[in-house]
């Protein structure tokens, strides 16, 4: 964008960001604001304390309803990019893996993505129509193109959220829309219910790590088109 500053490569954008409550997603809305991006950041429970700058709205994107109405009030404030961060684990062996299980990875990780992916596109089709661009970031797991003992059903679910990127890719080029996944390896958050901050996960990757990542997708020029970020720790094993 021309004329925008440096230090704000994000100035005049607006962008959603599901998953914002705590961890990564929070960390996310708060690198686009401080990138100059106006963020309307979807959280199933509030933060304790707002932040200026960014409009926090309810959210459970697994209910349709729910991501009807946050992506109404994304796109009524000028959403040019979608952020699909919301994400949960579920780890265990194969042979112990329950439905329940299933339904809360599967209904988070991927029907998330597709409900919110599904009702912000409609909008985008018609910013290209205006000539206008935008951008959807799909934040999934170095996992998305492997598998672990005791990850079946959660690497299943990045499998496909992986899929679903891809083929929004190839549906959005001919309305001019930029898709990229960004695929984080190890990261110290309070993701499956861990604790921040212990000494094992000294090595790990930081939320603020991942959210750097966005923002680099997120900033590239007009005529780049990011097609997917991988960011390890350097002490993490590189699994290809």
């Amino acid at each position: 964008m021309s004329g925008v500053p440096a230090d704000r490569p994000l100035a005049g954008r607006v962008i959603a960001v599901t998953g914002a409550s705590r961890g990564i997603g929070l960390a996310i809305a708060q690198v686009l604001h401080a990138a100059g991006a106006q963020v309307v950041a979807g959280a199933r429970q509030m933060p304790e304390h707002g932040l200026p700058g960014i409009g926090f709205a309810l959210l459970d994107v697994t209910d349709e309803g729910s991501v009807q109405a946050f992506a109404r009030r994304a796109i009524e404030a000028g959403a040019d990019s979608l952020v699909n961060n919301a994400g949960v684990g579920v780890f265990g062996p194969l042979e112990t893996a329950t439905v329940e299980d299933y339904r809360r990875v599967f209904d988070t990780n991927v029907l998330g993505t597709l409900l919110a992916t599904r009702h912000f596109l409609p909008a985008f089709r018609e910013r290209h129509a205006r000539g206008l661009s935008s951008h959807l970031v799909n934040v999934t797991s170095d996992v998305s193109t492997r598998t672990f003992a005791h990850g079946s059903i959660y690497a299943a679910s990045k499998h496909a959220q992986r899929a679903l990127t891809q083929t929004a890719a190839h549906e959005g080029q001919h309305f001019g829309l930029r898709v990229t996944e960004i695929r984080p390896g190890m990261t110290d958050t309070h993701f499956n219910a861990s604790t921040p901050g212990t000494p094992e996960r000294a090595g790990h990757l930081r939320a603020h790590d991942v959210a750097q990542a966005v923002l680099y997708a997120l900033a590239a020029p007009a005529h780049v088109r990011v097609d997917e970020v991988v960011v390890h720790p350097t002490v993490q094993p590189v699994v290809f």
